[in-house]
């Protein structure tokens, strides 16, 4: 999956990663989110990994909207929309980059619980599980390969610990922190061997994709959108409501 690019962009270049600073601040938005099913930084972070290894692209006006738990934009003015908009964007090409790079690490965005050394990475899981649920259909091949299923376990491990279903609980116990450090370490080595896994998926789509523009007029605002959602085109990626 290419790297997110938006036209007109001010201020930094959207291929230049986030300081602390940066960070902080887009840790800062995402907290104001009133839905239930908003992310934090951590959910989020897996959640870009998810759609950014995963075989199909999913558009943006569908995963921005499951960030901010659904609805219309949670923003008072465009600037900020265009301000988180930015600092997410830069951030899902950096995610990019180190999963696609030889030479980069991939590693995930884990916050610390107050009080523990070690992190947990459940939110990280979840969100990745959110990732892969916007696309189920496309990963169903995973669940039906031993091979690449294995590659998935750690996650879905940490994404159902806490699951409020007993029965669908990875443990009975919590694991202990050898074990918790082990599949901090996994989440980030699955993520790039998931990434590798669906490389030929990706590749074919591209090119599908790229013969289909080619021989296609120019989009109009009241044309289908050509993510193939089936909304026009004023009402899937070419626009993002600002509440």
């Amino acid at each position: 999956m290419d790297s997110f690019d938006l036209p007109h962009q001010r201020g930094p270049a959207l291929n230049q990663a986030l300081t602390d600073a940066e960070y902080d601040c887009l840790e800062a938005i995402l907290a104001r989110f009133p839905g239930e099913e908003a992310m934090d930084l951590e959910a989020m972070d897996g959640f870009f990994a998810a759609l950014i290894c995963g075989p199909v692209t999913i558009p943006p006006s569908v995963y921005l909207e499951e960030i901010w738990g659904g609805g219309e934009a949670p923003f008072l003015t465009s600037s900020d929309f265009q301000e988180f908009l930015s600092l997410a964007m830069r951030h899902w090409n950096f995610t990019t980059r180190s999963l696609a790079s030889p030479d980069l690490i991939f590693l995930a965005q884990l916050g610390l619980e107050p009080g523990e050394d070690i992190p947990r990475a459940n939110d990280w899981a979840r969100g990745f599980m959110r990732g892969v649920d916007l696309s189920h259909e496309a990963w169903q091949e995973i669940f039906e390969d031993e091979e690449g299923f294995a590659l998935l376990f750690p996650i879905l491990a940490l994404a159902h610990e806490d699951d409020p279903d007993p029965e669908l609980r990875s443990w009975e116990t919590p694991p202990d922190a050898g074990l918790r450090k082990h599949l901090m370490i996994s989440v980030s080595v699955s993520a790039q061997q998931l990434y590798d896994y669906f490389r030929p998926h990706r590749v074919r789509a591209a090119r599908v994709e790229s013969s289909r523009f080619r021989t296609a007029p120019k989009i109009g605002r009241n044309d289908p959108c050509g993510c193939g959602s089936g909304k026009k085109y004023k009402r899937c990626c070419g626009s993002v409501t600002i509440h």
